[in-house]
C-alpha cells in the first residue's frame, strides 16, 4: 500500500485516542488518521451492558494478555482484559465511572506539574460528561459521555449500605463529587441503556468529517523516526504493508500495555533491554515499560436467603429478559 500523509497521525482508537480524533478534527484545516489493530465495534454485545462477559471473552476484540507468574498470587497468571476494538477498552470493559482522588491530582501539581491539579482538571472532566444525576459543582450535562447512576433497586443493595453505616462507614451520595472516600452506588458509562463508550460518545459523532480518516484493523508495528523525531508509522492491514506520515505529530495512544510496548520496539527505552532483543535505539529512557499498577478484581459470593438475590437474573430465561429489555 503507498504511504499517505496527514497532520497528526494517531495510533490507537480506544479510550484517548477517540477523543483526541474528535477533538483535532474540530479545526477543518487539520487531517488525522486514526489507526485502530481491532475491527468497528459493531458487535451488538458490546453496547448492551448486561451483557459485558462476551467482549471480555471474545479473542477478537480483547488483545487477551496474561500477566507473569505473580510471586504474591501463588505464582499464578492473571487475565489483563485490553480492548482491541473502536472504543479500546471503554468497549469490553465494565462501565465503571471513577475519577481519580483528587489528591493524586494535587499531588502531581505539587512535583511540578501545575497543569493538573484537581481544580485544573475539573472543568475538562465536567466538561466531557452528561451525568444522570444533573449539575452541581462537581459534575454536569451537556457533555458527550454518558454517565448515570445505578437504580440499586434490589433490597440487598440498601442493606449493604445500611450495614456499612452501622459499621461506622461513611455513606457519600457522589464518589465523583465532593468525598470519594465511602460506600456509594456505582456510575456507569451509560446512556439510555447502552455503553457509552469513546467510540460512541466521541468518534460517531466526528466520523462524517472529511479531514479525519478512520482505518481498523491496522496493526502498528513500529514508529519511523527524522533523527529523534517521530515522523509516521509502519503497520499492517488486511495482510498488507503500509506507511502514513505526520506533518505535525505521532501520538501514541495504545494503553498502558500498548503504548510502551510500541515505544519499545520502535527503539525508546532502556538501553540494555533493547539490546538484548537487536532493537536499534533512538532514545534511552528506562523507565518505558516499567512500573505499571493495575486493581485486582475478584468476586466474593454469598447465597441469599430470602427472594431478593439477583443470581435469578443469571438464568437462562433472566439473560434473555434483560436482552430483550
Amino acid at each position: 500500500m503507498a504511504g499517505s500523509a496527514f497532520d497528526y497521525v494517531i495510533v490507537g482508537a480506544g479510550s484517548a485516542g477517540c477523543v483526541l480524533a474528535n477533538r483535532l478534527t474540530e479545526d477543518p484545516d487539520v487531517t488525522v488518521l486514526l489507526l485502530e489493530a481491532g475491527p468497528a465495534d459493531r458487535s451488538l454485545f458490546i453496547h448492551m451492558p448486561a451483557a459485558m462477559s462476551y467482549p471480555l471473552t471474545s479473542k477478537r476484540i480483547n488483545w487477551m494478555f496474561m500477566t507473569e507468574p505473580e510471586p504474591a498470587l501463588n505464582d499464578r497468571a492473571v487475565d489483563v482484559p485490553r480492548g482491541r476494538v473502536l472504543g479500546g477498552s471503554s468497549s469490553i470493559n465494565g462501565m465503571v465511572f471513577v475519577r481519580g482522588n483528587p489528591l493524586d491530582y494535587d499531588g502531581w501539581a505539587a512535583m511540578g506539574l501545575p497543569a493538573w491539579s484537581y481544580a485544573h482538571c475539573l472543568p475538562y472532566f465536567r466538561k466531557m460528561e452528561t451525568f444522570s444525576g444533573g449539575v452541581d459543582a462537581y459534575r454536569s450535562v451537556g457533555g458527550p459521555l454518558g454517565v448515570s447512576r445505578c437504580d440499586a433497586d434490589n433490597p440487598i443493595f440498601a442493606a449493604y449500605l445500611e450495614a456499612g453505616a452501622q459499621a461506622g462507614h461513611h455513606i457519600t451520595p457522589d464518589h465523583n463529587g465532593y468525598r470519594q472516600e465511602g460506600l456509594h452506588v456505582a456510575q456507569m458509562t451509560i446512556r439510555n441503556g447502552r455503553r457509552s463508550s469513546t467510540a460512541v460518545a466521541y468518534l460517531r459523532p466526528a466520523s462524517a468529517r472529511p479531514n479525519l480518516t478512520v482505518r481498523s484493523e491496522a496493526l502498528v508495528t513500529t514508529l519511523r523516526f527524522d533523527g529523534r523525531r517521530a515522523v509516521g508509522v509502519d503497520y499492517r492491514r488486511h495482510g498488507m504493508a503500509a506507511t502514513a506520515e505526520a506533518a505535525r505529530e505521532v501520538i501514541v495512544a495504545t494503553g498502558s500495555i500498548g503504548s510502551p510496548h510500541l515505544l519499545l520496539r520502535s527503539g525508546i527505552g532502556d538501553p540494555q533491554h533493547l539490546a538484548e532483543h537487536d532493537v536499534p535505539l533512538v532514545a534511552a529512557l528506562p523507565a518505558v515499560g516499567r512500573n505499571l499498577e493495575d486493581h485486582p478484581s475478584f468476586p466474593i459470593q454469598y447465597e441469599a436467603i430470602s427472594g431478593a438475590s439477583p443470581a435469578k437474573y443469571l438464568s437462562f430465561p433472566g439473560q434473555v429478559a434483560i436482552g430483550l429489555q
